[in-house]
C-alpha cells in the first residue's frame, strides 16, 4: 500500500516532466491520462483508508531529532475528502484545457505549444495531493511552497506585463503566509520537539494560541482572506481552467485544509482562538459580498465569491473549535460542495469567453439562446453556490447556520444572522447577473457564438452539473467521522 501512496504523488509529478516536451494532440492526451491515473490511484487509496485514520512513515532526516517521524502518508476522512476534490476537478480541468487552449478560443487564441502549461498544471495536482496526505507540518510545508510556485507560473502564463505583475503579487502575498507557517513550525519544534500536527496540544496555552494565530496567518494568505485577499481577483488574468482549479480544488483550498487539519488533530485549541477565526471569517464574507456589486468581469465576480466561501469553511471550523460539531461538519462538507459548484461556474464562464470573446456582464445578454448547455451549467452553478435546495451548498450552509445558533451566547446568533443576510444578498445579485447575461435580447457579443463548444468542453460541465447535486452525498460519509480533536 505504501507503494501505491508513493505513486499517488509521483504519477502527476512524473507526468508533468513527460508532458513538457510533447507536441499538440499527444501533448493533450498524455496529461489527461496522467490526471485520470492519479484519480484512479486516489480512489484506491481512499477505499483502503476508509473510514479510519491510516498513517505510514517512510523517512526521517538524520540531522533533525524529533519525537515523531517527518515523512510519510496520512489517509483519513479529511485527507480523503480533499483527494476527491483535488483529483476529480484535476482530471476535468485537464480534459477541458485541451480545447480551451486552442486557436479556436475567441477570447485568447492559443497558438504556442502547451507543454509548459501541462507541466505546471500536473505539478500543481501532485503538490496538492502531497499537501492532503502529509503526516507532518514539515512535509506539508514543502508541498505548500510547491503550490505557491505552481500558482505563480500559471497566473503568469500569458507572459504579458499584467500577468507577470499579478503572478508576482500572488507569489509575494502567499509566500508571506508561508513565512508565518515557517515561524510557527520553528516555535513548535523548539518548544515541543515535534512537527506533528497534534504537537500544539503539548504547548502552554499562551504559546499554543500564538502558534495557532501564525498558522491562521498562513491560511489567510493562502486562502485569500482579509487582509491578503487582493491577489486572488487579480489572478483572474490566468487561463480560465487555471482559475477553475485554483478556486475549486487547489491553492486556496490548501489554506482552509491546513486549519481544518490542525483543528481535528488537537484537543486544546481555545475558545478564544475559535472566536478570532470566526470574526475574521465573517468580516471576509461581508467584504466579499459587498465587492460583488462593482464587478463587471464574470471571473472577478466569481473570485470574490470564492473568497467569501472560503470564509464559510473557516467559519465552520471555528464553530467546531467553539463547540458545535454540526457547524464543523458543515464547514468541512462545504469544501466539496463549493468545489463542485465553483468549478462548474468557472468552466461555464470559460466556455462563454471561448465562444463570444467576452466575460463582461454589460456586453452579454441572451446567451441561453446561443449556448443552451453552457447557460444551463452556469445557472445550476449559480443556484448551487448560493445555497438553493436541493443543490450542494444549501446543505453545508444550513449546517453552519445551525452551528452558529448552537454555540449560543451573543456572538453565535449575531454571526448566524449576518451570514443568512449575506446569502440572501449573494443570491439576489447572482440572480440579477444571470437574468442579465442569459435572458433577454441577444447582444452583439453573444451573437458571435455559433452554439455550444465541442464535447471536450461540454462533458466536464455536465459532470460538474451532476456533482452539484451529488457532492453532499459523496462528502457526507467522510465528514461524519470528523470532529475537532477526535477521530471516531
Amino acid at each position: 500500500m505504501s507503494g501505491l501512496l508513493v505513486a499517488l504523488v509521483l504519477v502527476p509529478v512524473a507526468g508533468a516532466f513527460i508532458s513538457y516536451p510533447l507536441r499538440p494532440r499527444i501533448g493533450d492526451r498524455i496529461p489527461a491520462i496522467v490526471a485520470g491515473l492519479t484519480f484512479a490511484i486516489g480512489v484506491a487509496a481512499i477505499i483502503w483508508g476508509y473510514p479510519h485514520s491510516n498513517q505510514f512513515f517512510i523517512g526521517q532526516l538524520p540531522w533533525v531529532e524529533t519525537k515523531t517521524q517527518l515523512f510519510g502518508f496520512l489517509i483519513d476522512p479529511l485527507s480523503s475528502l480533499m483527494l476527491i476534490v483535488i483529483t476529480v476537478i484535476g482530471i476535468l480541468v485537464v480534459v477541458y484545457s485541451a480545447e480551451y487552449l486552442s486557436s479556436r478560443n475567441k477570447d485568447h487564441a492559443y497558438l504556442e505549444n502547451r507543454g509548459g502549461y501541462y507541466f505546471w498544471m500536473l505539478l500543481f495536482i501532485g503538490s496538492m495531493v502531497g499537501i492532503a496526505i502529509s503526516p507532518s507540518f514539515l512535509q506539508l510545508f514543502i508541498f505548500w511552497e510547491m503550490t505557491t510556485m505552481c500558482s505563480w507560473a500559471l497566473i503568469s502564463y500569458h507572459r504579458d506585463s499584467q500577468s507577470l505583475f499579478n503572478g508576482f503579487k500572488a507569489l509575494l502575498l502567499t509566500h508571506l503566509g508561508g513565512i508565518a507557517l515557517l515561524v510557527a513550525m520553528a516555535l513548535l519544534y523548539a518548544k515541543s520537539g515535534s512537527l506533528a500536527f497534534s504537537a500544539l496540544d503539548s504547548l502552554k496555552p499562551g504559546l499554543r494560541l500564538t502558534v495557532f494565530i501564525l498558522i491562521l496567518i498562513a491560511a489567510w494568505a493562502k486562502a485569500a482572506q482579509i487582509p491578503f485577499y487582493t491577489w486572488l481577483p487579480d489572478a483572474m488574468v490566468a487561463p480560465t481552467p487555471v482559475s477553475a482549479y485554483l478556486h475549486a480544488a487547489a491553492m486556496v483550498k490548501a489554506g482552509v485544509y491546513l486549519v481544518a487539519r490542525v483543528a481535528v488533530s488537537n484537543t486544546g485549541i481555545s475558545h478564544t482562538a475559535g472566536l478570532i477565526l470566526a470574526i475574521m471569517a465573517v468580516i471576509t464574507i461581508i467584504v466579499a459580498v459587498i465587492m460583488y456589486f462593482i464587478q463587471d468581469d464574470l471571473k472577478r465576480l466569481l473570485a470574490f465569491s470564492t473568497i467569501g466561501h472560503l470564509g464559510y469553511v473557516l467559519f465552520g471550523v471555528s464553530l467546531g473549535i467553539m463547540g458545535s460539531t454540526t457547524g464543523f461538519e458543515g464547514g468541512i462538507l462545504h469544501i466539496i460542495n463549493h468545489g463542485s459548484a465553483k468549478g462548474l461556474l468557472f468552466l461555464s464562464v470559460g466556455a462563454i469567453a471561448y465562444a463570444t470573446g467576452s466575460r463582461s456582464i454589460k456586453e452579454l445578454s441572451g446567451l441561453a439562446r446561443k449556448l443552451p448547455v453552457v447557460s444551463t451549467g452556469f445557472i445550476i452553478g449559480l443556484f448551487a453556490v448560493t445555497g438553493v435546495p436541493p443543490l450542494s451548498c444549501f446543505w453545508s450552509k444550513f449546517m453552519m447556520f445551525t452551528g452558529a445558533f448552537e454555540i449560543g451566547g451573543v456572538a453565535g446568533p449575531i454571526m448566524g444572522v449576518l451570514l443568512i443576510l449575506e446569502s440572501l444578498a449573494a443570491f439576489a445579485w447572482y440572480l440579477l447577473v444571470g437574468q442579465r447575461v442569459f435572458f433577454g435580447k441577444v447582444s452583439e457579443k453573444a451573437a458571435v457564438a455559433t452554439g455550444d463548444p465541442s464535447p471536450v468542453i461540454i462533458v466536464p460541465l455536465i459532470i460538474l452539473m451532476a456533482l452539484c447535486f451529488l457532492a453532499p452525498l459523496i462528502g457526507w460519509p467522510f465528514v461524519q467521522y470528523l470532529s475537532v480533536g477526535v477521530f471516531h
